[in-house]
């Protein structure tokens, strides 16, 4: 009976093992295409539905969707730039970055905007980091395949250029070799049966949305896997295209961010390995160089246009931004732009002081632009009754597309309207929820049907002020990753918003601070 099966097991070995017969380098996997060399959504020639302006609402020039796409490309242009010039390391990171040229030269952008438009009170406001933060940076990076002959005739070393380090990982001496382990969603109930010691554990990551909602499981089953013995973590963020993506910390030493198709091939190669009684063979390489910043220096610019009372509207944007940038946040920058022009306009001067700030250091700890601004203008700050920051306003939305690729990998397609957007209002003011309500039906705007008190990050940066803070915020998919180019960003959702924001900000500047602040 042992013999039977003995045999019975060894035929069904030979079976496995010719079943997954490398066919071809890395088992005939298709190699995932260079990060970023095709878009990560693709938006074909149908545009996103037209404007509908209300009934009486003339066409603005300071609205025009063209001018501000065109700003948003100019902002785009201040983090290309700095890439271009190698501001972090070999430009393998780059953005508009609080504490380097690249943002304080958007600042400088906006503070001429702000003057251009014929606001006289500009000011250039400098921002020192605290003395007890630190930015970590990697300067330099590779995370690379070892090529093993039971991948197949012709397999070499495969690079996986989506990969990119997540703070604050670091190596010893530089570089590190490993074999790799897939640990699916990491969970307890799967975790118990994986070895992970001296390992670099592969876990999936599949989000809802917005990256920072995943923030708190990533992180914790990051901590359980290297409490395991791990020697690393690699993300595999299943994103459409081959993005880069920023975010996540503290999720292991090293950890490593990988994209959608350079995760989807990792994945596949981990299975065809395991078919083939090769999964021991598949190991990493990576080196990686990495820097702590300590004593940064950044400027904010505050545009300020007096009115009739001294109580005061402020108007906020960051203007830092990972990569383009191109949604978080040159759109909402270019927002700002545009409210200020239109407001500075003798005709359209509010009765309230109106204060707009192009804030520094949303990016970068120990530098924050509303902290900044409430220690550095104390009058300012003490006759404000509402702070509104406007952050991640006009993505177009994207739905799954048909799998058009041989691997069987779904891409997206943009559709024509924009991502939803979120509006928080953290006294929950029936007087500015029911403003808001009116958004979609008046001006078209795609918030969310239900009302909140959420504030951003950004937003948090306010706190001193004791008044109603709006919060205006889409979460796409698509936040601090490579794939946040101009093209994903409506033109006619740029004007959607900024007419809207126009309407609401003169609303608020007509009605009596107590129906603002209950």
């Amino acid at each position: 009976m042992l013999a039977i099966g003995l045999a019975l097991l060894l035929c069904s070995s030979d079976v496995r093992a010719q079943a997954a017969a490398p066919n071809g380098a890395w088992f005939g996997l298709t190699l995932p295409a260079a990060a970023a060399s095709a878009p990560a959504v693709r938006v074909g020639t149908r545009p996103p539905r037209p404007v509908v302006r209300p009934p009486g609402d003339t066409a603005l020039a300071e609205f025009n969707g063209d001018t501000l796409k065109a700003d948003v490309q100019a902002i785009v242009q201040f983090a290309r730039d700095s890439r271009e010039r190698r501001e972090v390391g070999g430009g393998q990171m780059w953005g508009r970055i609080a504490g380097f040229p690249s943002s304080d030269q958007t600042v400088e952008w906006a503070a001429n905007q702000f003057r251009k438009a014929g606001i006289a009170d500009v000011r250039i406001q400098p921002i020192a980091q605290d003395a007890r933060s630190s930015l970590w940076l990697p300067l330099s990076w590779q995370v690379k395949l070892l090529a093993d002959p039971a991948f197949g005739t012709g397999t070499t070393d495969l690079i996986l250029e989506s990969a990119l380090p997540v703070g604050p990982s670091n190596i010893t001496g530089g570089s590190l070799t490993a074999p790799l382990v897939y640990v699916g969603a990491a969970s307890p109930a799967v975790l118990s049966h994986i070895d992970v010691k001296g390992k670099i554990a592969v876990q999936l990551i599949v989000p809802q949305g917005h990256l920072l909602f995943e923030r708190g499981a990533v992180d914790s089953r990051s901590a359980e896997i290297m409490k395991r013995g791990a020697v690393g973590v690699f993300n595999l963020v299943r994103l459409p295209g081959n993005e880069l993506s920023r975010d996540f910390s503290d999720c292991g030493n090293p950890c490593f961010n990988i994209g959608g198709r350079d995760g989807w091939f990792l994945e596949a190669l981990l299975d065809r390995a395991m078919q083939a009684g090769a999964q021991r063979q598949v190991r990493v390489q990576i080196d990686l160089k990495t820097k702590t910043f300590r004593g940064l220096k950044a400027i904010s610019a505050v545009a300020v246009i007096p009115g009739q009372s001294a109580e005061a509207i402020v108007l906020n944007a960051h203007v830092d931004g990972w990569f383009d940038g191109a949604g978080d946040n040159a759109d909402g920058l270019a927002v700002l732009v545009a409210l200020a022009r239109y407001f500075a306009k003798p005709t359209n001067t509010p009765a309230r002081t109106l204060v707009l700030v192009a804030s520094a250091g949303h990016h970068t700890p120990g530098i924050n632009g509303p902290r900044s601004f409430v220690a550095a203008n104390p009058g300012l700050a003490k006759q404000a009754v509402m702070l509104v920051n406007i952050e991640h306003v006009a993505q177009r939305n994207f739905s799954p597309a048909r799998t058009t690729s041989a691997d069987g990998y779904r891409e997206a397609v943009a559709d024509s309207g924009e991502a939803p957007i979120a509006v928080g209002v953290t006294n929950n003011s029936p007087f500015l929820q029911e403003l808001i309500d009116r958004g979609p039906s008046s001006h078209g705007v795609n918030f969310i049907s239900e009302r909140s008190t959420f504030q951003s990050g950004e937003t948090g940066g306010w706190a001193e002020l004791k008044v109603a803070k709006v919060s205006v915020m889409q979460a796409p998919p698509l936040y601090h990753t490579t794939g946040e180019v101009l093209d994903v960003i409506s033109t006619p959702g740029l004007e959607r918003i900024a007419r809207f924001l126009a309407f609401f900000v003169s609303a608020v500047d007509r009605a009596p601070r107590e129906r603002i602040n209950p």
